[in-house]
């Protein structure tokens, strides 16, 4: 049997764990800072941050601002917001706000096309900074 009969198959079994990223939860500032728990999964980090959506949208701006993010697309909605942009070594970056309460909003953030999750993690504590 040769080795091409086979390829599909093994790529077709290895596709989900490629794409499905490792669950994860961090713990550490943020917990200790009152942001709660961190997720990450399937190449984002999540995590819930005590303040109005307007205002961590604004922080959002402004923590890739201090990354030197070039912001290609916003979007801001009175219940999520969205800002994208190209870091300078020309990996995406992509923050996802959505509220979840008068006083509460979810953050999910993704560096790259896979996710790096320590990149992720330096801006959604950034993020809490411009608090």
């Amino acid at each position: 049997m040769e080795v091409r009969t086979f390829l599909p198959v093994i790529l077709a079994a290895a596709l989900p764990l490629m794409t499905t990223g490792c669950p994860a939860v961090l713990f550490g500032a943020g917990a200790a800072a009152g942001a709660g728990a961190l997720g990450w999964q399937a190449g984002w980090l999540r995590g819930n941050i005590p303040e109005p959506l307007e205002r961590v949208h604004r922080a959002a701006k402004a923590a890739l601002a201090d990354f030197k993010v070039r912001l290609d697309d916003e979007s801001a909605k009175p219940s999520s917001g969205k800002v994208d942009g190209t870091m300078p070594d020309g990996r995406r970056v992509v923050v996802e706000t959505r509220a979840i309460g008068a006083k509460e909003t979810q953050v999910r953030v993704r560096v790259g096309l896979w996710g790096d999750q320590a990149a992720s993690l330096k801006i959604f504590e950034q993020m809490k900074k411009h608090l």
